[in-house]
């Protein structure tokens, strides 16, 4: 992290710039935009990877962005934001935003949306025939690029509109570089009258989306094989929708991370919600739509327990945090020991949390390696998820790490001397 001075009503402040300051970002910027669209034409039919001069052929000879697929990823983004509005749902309180106690409130219906959508899919796929997605798999890259637009377009309005008005300011996003508040997101809780933006973009456009394309690609595969499906695209399918599915079901956890409790709404979470999500977490549906794999019940039984392994880790964790948080008297949390803090938290070290510092991440890992196996092992692209999700995981520790060691100080070290690994037990 870089340092860069600032002033507050005449005094000298320490501000921390982080991926390296305004530079760095935009790096991530430029790198992040390449590797989206490298991987569509590096991993295609013509070769995964395709060869250079297919590349550029590819690059030359394609659109990326029209009209209609334009209307109709706006069109999706609205539904959406209509779903939010019509359908019923819990309003539940987050965490405190500022030293006052202030809560916000939050709509939690993201299962009865992803229900909606999925329920209208396959009845359309059922009427329709498999044929009929082929509007969404053959525009993947004009999609891609829409909602590309759309992300940097939420960006720019977002951190436009945290200047207009008394706007809850990010600590991390407010150092008076222009490109690098846009970057990490100068305001903390963007709204709309009642309509958290940074909540609503988290777990609806992209995860819904996510399982919406993978669907599609299975129908993709289905018609090319001539009406079979492989044992590899149903373990991606059944897995990729498990995950979101159980994301929105536990919705309400996800106020208690720190995209939603300290970062502010800025390119990295809008580009990462709208674009890195759902066209990069499909690879795998997109390999094997062009390049079937069978696995056979053996290989298929082994990807399987490696995935209910990784769930359990990783949502037993999360959820015994989230009780922990919000209901510490709670029969299956209350017996459990943690630290109690000078600022008043209490950090817990035992349960799940006495084993690392972040098993859920442990855990989340070990169902990426689930996601990426029924690949098989023509072509090493396809795991690019599970390799670029153990760097973003120790890199969201290391973030962590930090801000825990300036919020708890003492207490925080003596934390760490107890809980000993960062995320792998025995291990790191």
């Amino acid at each position: 992290m870089s340092k860069k001075v600032v002033f507050d009503k005449g005094k000298p402040k320490e501000f921390q710039y982080e991926f390296f300051g305004p530079i760095g970002a935009l790096i991530v910027v430029m790198m992040t935009t390449t590797v989206v669209f490298g991987l569509y034409f590096g991993c295609n039919e013509n070769g995964c990877p395709a060869h250079t001069q297919k590349i550029i052929s590819m690059i030359q000879n394609t659109t990326f962005i029209d009209a209609y697929s334009f209307q109709l990823y706006l069109c999706w983004l609205g539904a959406l934001i209509l779903a939010w509005h019509v359908l019923p749902g819990e309003w539940v309180k987050g965490l405190p935003i500022n030293e006052k106690g202030t809560r916000l409130e939050y709509k939690m219906n993201g299962f009865a949306t992803s229900s909606l959508v999925l329920g209208i899919t396959c009845g359309f796929i059922y009427i329709k025939g498999p044929e009929c997605m082929e509007l969404v798999w053959s525009r993947f890259l004009p999609l891609m690029t829409s909602a590309y637009v759309v992300s940097i377009f939420l960006s720019v309005y977002v951190y436009i509109s945290s200047f207009i008005g008394k706007k809850q300011l990010a600590e991390g996003g407010n150092s008076g570089n222009v490109l690098y508040d846009w970057f990490i997101g100068r305001i903390l809780n963007p709204r709309i009258g009642k309509f958290d933006i940074k909540v609503f973009c988290e777990l609806r456009p992209g995860l819904i989306l996510w399982i919406f394309l993978d669907i599609a690609l299975a129908c993709r595969q289905y018609v090319m094989l001539n009406g079979r499906i492989t044992d590899s695209m149903v373990l991606v399918l059944i897995f990729h929708v498990w995950y979101v599915l159980d994301s929105l079901v536990c919705e309400s956890a996800v106020l208690t991370t720190i995209d939603v409790t300290t970062d502010g709404f800025g390119y990295m979470l809008s580009f990462g919600d709208l674009v890195w999500v759902p066209f990069t977490y499909s690879l795998q549906a997109r390999y094997l739509s062009f390049r079937p794999v069978d696995l056979g019940i053996g290989y298929t039984t082994a990807i399987i327990l490696i995935q209910l392994l990784g769930y359990y880790i990783f949502r037993g964790s999360n959820s015994q945090k989230n009780r922990f948080r919000n209901d510490p008297t709670h029969p299956s949390v209350k017996n459990l020991k943690f630290i109690q803090t000078k600022r008043g938290s209490r950090l817990l070290i035992d349960g799940w949390w006495g084993k690392s510092r972040h098993m859920n991440y442990f855990g989340d890992w070990l169902m990426a390696w689930a996601w990426c196996l029924p690949v098989g092992f023509g072509s090493a692209i396809p795991y690019f998820y599970v390799a670029y999700f153990g760097v973003l995981l120790i890199h969201r520790y290391g973030r962590d790490d930090h801000k825990c060691n300036e919020k708890y100080g003492d207490d925080w070290k003596k934390y760490c001397q107890i809980v000993k690994y960062r995320i792998i037990p025995y291990v790191y």
